[in-house]
């Protein structure tokens, strides 16, 4: 398959650094399939974001290719530490027995908590979400039995570019003292809340009443290891105009009438990315 311009660009780069490792490694990625994230449904981390293009989700759902770039070994670096931050909180929650989801492994694969898997011979797939009527597919982090009241987890790595995005009064207030602005964080930022909540009722459409009424965020500041911790129940007025407008989506696809941009009535950035 042929490089896409972009990522050639990127790969003759590589070539031209003086360096020792770091431009084989970053050759290395660049080499890499690009993600097979799936693009004909709808994942809740995109539909809660402000600028969603009802337009593009339409594109996408009808078999649209979604324009991607591969990530440097910058965002690549970002990536993986925020993978391993996941792992290691869902590691704990594991061993100590607590940590229920979907198992994969060799001999057999379900939904099991913990204690009762061999978690050397099996894979945590977290907690798959979905919800037909809507083409929803989404995870939750975990889900936790046996501490109290189930609740589901969300584990979130805090950087300052996180802080950039979700609260820059944060920053500003604190002079750019990302430790400062940190101490400042008393509560999940709004995108987590939204994802959080739309978690919860996924949850309650796929389980019903056995599904959790809380979601426990889990923040851990990628500085300094430092964390916090937030609770959250259940409130589906909170999300749901976003469930409203997933709902026009899909039934802009049964129609087969594309919508209109909601974002920008001349169009925005999403709607450039839309092939002919």
């Amino acid at each position: 398959m042929a490089t896409p311009k972009n990522d050639l660009h990127k790969f003759l780069d590589t070539k031209k650094a003086d360096t020792r490792l770091i431009g084989e490694i970053e050759r290395h990625l660049m080499r890499q399939p690009i993600s097979d994230r799936r693009t004909d449904v709808l994942h809740p981390s995109e539909i809660i974001k402000s600028d969603w293009c009802h337009k593009y989700a339409y594109y996408l759902l009808n078999g649209g290719k979604a324009k991607r770039d591969k990530p440097n070994l910058r965002l690549q670096n970002i990536f993986d530490e925020g993978h391993y931050i996941h792992a290691k909180w869902q590691n704990r929650l594991s061993d100590m027995g607590v940590l229920y989801g979907y198992w994969e492994g060799l001999n057999g694969s379900g939904w099991e908590i913990s204690k009762e898997v061999d978690t050397d011979a099996h894979e945590y797939k977290e907690v798959p979400l979905v919800y037909e009527p809507l083409r929803i597919y989404g995870h939750a982090d975990g889900w936790v039995k046996g501490i109290g009241e189930d609740c589901l987890i969300e584990i979130k790595s805090i950087g300052a570019g996180t802080l950039r995005f979700e609260a820059p009064e944060l920053l500003y207030d604190a002079d750019g003292d990302l430790t400062k602005a940190w101490k400042n964080v008393r509560r999940p930022f709004r995108s987590h809340l939204l994802q959080g909540q739309m978690y919860l009722e996924l949850a309650k459409r796929q389980f019903g009443t056995d599904a959790p009424n809380e979601l426990v965020f889990i923040y851990e500041l990628k500085s300094d290891q430092d964390y916090k911790e937030f609770t959250i129940k259940s409130d589906y007025y909170i999300v749901e105009r976003i469930f409203n407008a997933a709902q026009k989506v899909i039934d802009a696809v049964d129609a087969g009438v594309s919508p209109a941009c909601n974002v920008d009535p001349k169009g925005c950035k999403s709607c450039a990315l839309i092939g002919d």
